[in-house]
């Protein structure tokens, strides 16, 4: 049994009934290139039985800690059940991109069952109707709790399910057999009691770094990292979510995004993402005569996971907080800024803001944090002390191959999904597969009932950092 760090833990003490913490991907597949050009539904579970019985990863749940005292623990599922995780289902006719956007949404609604594997695939058939794919695909969505993965796990976790080639043999992977049973509640005492003993001395470790990095932190801030504005604006992302979602999401070709790079030499395809994305902002919020007069804040998480620990589950993450540029009409000019709030933001997520969310964890005993996340949510709806308006992740895709196939199929297109919460109803992932990128925008449906419209927002941004590259290309040619 392996014990959920405090970071794990939080997103698991976050779950609530209208705000699931899940994080997923949704590929889609072109069937008609596989072996035989069709894919049953018994070769997928055999698949998936072969990829999922030889990882333990995808057969652990949750042990909860007596009374809630301490935080939960990892353990093999004894009553690990394949077929409960695997759903199969079809679209109604026409089979088109907003039927499955639709579908999509509507899982993404829902919570896990936390009493089993929090995990789930959906087989989706029937997609005979969406633009850019061959007739007769179908989609994959897996989700997951967050508290299961961060974005770089869930991409080992993603890979494991793949194929560099369409064929493959069923019952070629040594399953690795269940190794623990179900503890006692006797036994689950004797874990939990010396923890709680334990608290003070961990409470005086950890206090002493969150003090030192605070220190950083401030002399930072006052510095070299001094960030451009003090507050996030309000707007009408930041409200409590609803039950409901809706999701949108938009394709880019990695070479596109390379060459939009020459509008700022010194600049990276995740900046040039970002300024799209605040571009596409931009423009939604002025069609609806709602844009703030300083820039919106986004959290970008950024990776700490150092290298040869891909394997380890859980979350091994910092964030940043950068004023994205929505108040700035120029392109150029945005992504400029953009630059310089992301070369400020990411050695301090890295350094300090790191170590000081782990150790201001590690510091209050579990049944606290919990509490205490309740609160903090509570207080920053009420007072509208707004941190950051939205969230844009990049999450790298699977590499090694220039295709990767699922059962027998390509996969030509892998969009994220990443959770909205209370005071931040939209959330920006991107991913991909291949020379592919993808944006997925995932939202509350009562704050962004005109997904279509948003992404139409994203696509004119799009188009101007592409055009404004392409003239830059003409002209110095």
């Amino acid at each position: 049994m392996k014990q959920l760090t405090a970071l794990d833990a939080g997103f698991w003490y976050a779950e609530t009934p209208y705000q699931p913490m899940t994080i997923a991907g949704l590929w889609i597949c072109d069937q008609s290139s596989a072996p035989g050009g069709l894919v049953r539904h018994k070769q997928v579970l055999e698949y998936l039985e072969d990829k999922l019985l030889s990882n333990p990863m995808f057969r652990r749940r949750l042990q909860k800690a007596p009374m809630g005292l301490d935080d939960p623990y990892w353990m093999d599922d004894d009553n690990f059940d394949l077929e409960y995780h695997v759903r199969h289902v079809g679209l109604p006719q026409p089979g088109d991109w907003r039927q499955l956007c639709i579908f999509t949404a509507r899982i993404m609604s829902r919570t896990l069952d936390l009493d089993r594997a929090p995990w789930e695939i959906y087989i989706i058939e029937g997609l005979n109707n969406v633009e850019g794919y061959p007739e007769n695909s179908f989609a994959v969505l897996l989700r997951m709790h967050h508290a299961y993965a961060d974005g770089k796990t869930g991409v080992v976790l993603t890979t494991a399910l793949m194929e560099d080639q369409p064929t493959y043999e069923a019952g070629g992977q040594r399953h690795v057999p269940l190794l623990e049973r179900a503890p006692s509640k006797r036994e689950m005492w004797a874990r939990t009691t010396p923890r709680l003993f334990g608290q003070a001395v961990r409470s005086i470790k950890h206090g002493a770094t969150v003090g030192r990095k605070t220190v950083q932190l401030v002399s930072r801030l006052r510095g070299d990292a001094k960030p451009d504005q003090s507050r996030a604006p309000d707007c009408r992302f930041n409200v409590n979510v609803t039950p409901h979602r809706t999701y949108g999401a938009l394709r880019w070709q990695l070479s596109d995004l390379k060459k939009a790079r020459k509008l700022l030499p010194d600049t990276s395809v995740n900046n040039i993402i970002i300024a799209i994305i605040a571009g596409g902002m931009r423009r939604y919020l002025e069609r609806h005569d709602q844009l703030p007069e300083s820039s919106l804040v986004s959290l970008c998480p950024v990776s700490v996971r150092e290298s040869g620990q891909e394997q380890d589950a859980g979350n091994k993450v910092s964030g940043m907080l950068i004023g994205i540029g929505t108040d700035i009409a120029d392109p150029v000019e945005r992504l400029g800024k953009i630059n310089q709030r992301t070369a400020k933001g990411i050695p301090l997520a890295r350094d300090v803001v790191a170590d000081l969310v782990e150790s201001g964890g590690e510091m209050m005993p579990a049944y606290l944090r919990s509490l205490s996340n309740r609160l903090l949510n509570s207080v920053r709806i009420n007072t509208k002390l707004r941190l950051f308006n939205t969230i844009i992740t990049n999450v790298p895709g699977p590499t090694g191959a220039s295709q990767y196939y699922f059962a027998g199929a390509p996969v030509k297109s892998s969009f994220p999904l990443v959770p909205v919460v209370d005071s931040v109803a939209v959330s920006h992932g991107i991913s991909g597969v291949g020379s592919e990128l993808c944006l997925g925008v995932l939202a509350d449906r009562a704050v962004l009932e005109d997904m279509s419209f948003y992404i139409e927002c994203m696509q004119a941004s799009t188009d101007e950092y592409f055009e404004l590259a392409a003239a830059l290309t003409k002209k110095s040619a």
